[in-house]
């Protein structure tokens, strides 16, 4: 009969196999999150990791004749930019983040073609702000510019 049996106090050993555990498990969320502010020209304030492949900004499509009521209208891409090489999104995080119209450092603007300006946000439609990420989750958001102050759908 084995009487070897530990009924008293957890051994600090198992305390500190929990502790280390936790600090593995809080360190590995890399979830990819973006808040927004100011109103009618947004800043996009992400965190997060992984390698950015591009980041939109979307909105009705006011000139396609199927478009329906608000709520029911196609999107097209208003602003879209793409890293020139491998851009994580730590980095964009500690450069302040990004602003709706202007090309952070280190990114190209692919629409509208030719640098040319990205048209105004309109007030009270339903727009969209994507980051898709290489390799790790990307983040979509859908948000509403009213009384020129953005807010996040849903919150």
């Amino acid at each position: 009969m084995n009487t070897n049996t530990r009924t008293g106090p957890v051994s600090w050993h198992c305390i500190a196999l929990f502790f280390v555990f936790g600090l593995l498990v809080s360190g590995c969320n890399s979830q990819t999150h973006v808040t927004i502010e100011g109103g009618a020209t947004p800043a996009f304030m992400v965190t997060g990791r992984g390698n950015i492949q591009v980041i939109t900004v979307s909105g009705p499509d006011f000139a396609n004749p199927k478009n329906g009521e608000p709520g029911s209208r196609y999107t097209k891409p208003y602003w879209e930019v793409a890293p020139k090489g491998e851009y994580d999104v730590s980095r964009l995080e500690k450069s302040g983040g990004l602003v709706y119209g202007r090309v952070p450092d280190g990114f190209r603007q692919v629409v509208p073609e030719n640098d040319a300006t990205p048209p105004p946000l309109p007030e009270d439609e339903i727009l969209t702000f994507e980051l898709r990420v290489a390799n790790a989750n990307g983040v979509g958001v859908r948000f509403v510019i009213h009384n020129k102050k953005s807010v996040i759908e849903g919150s």
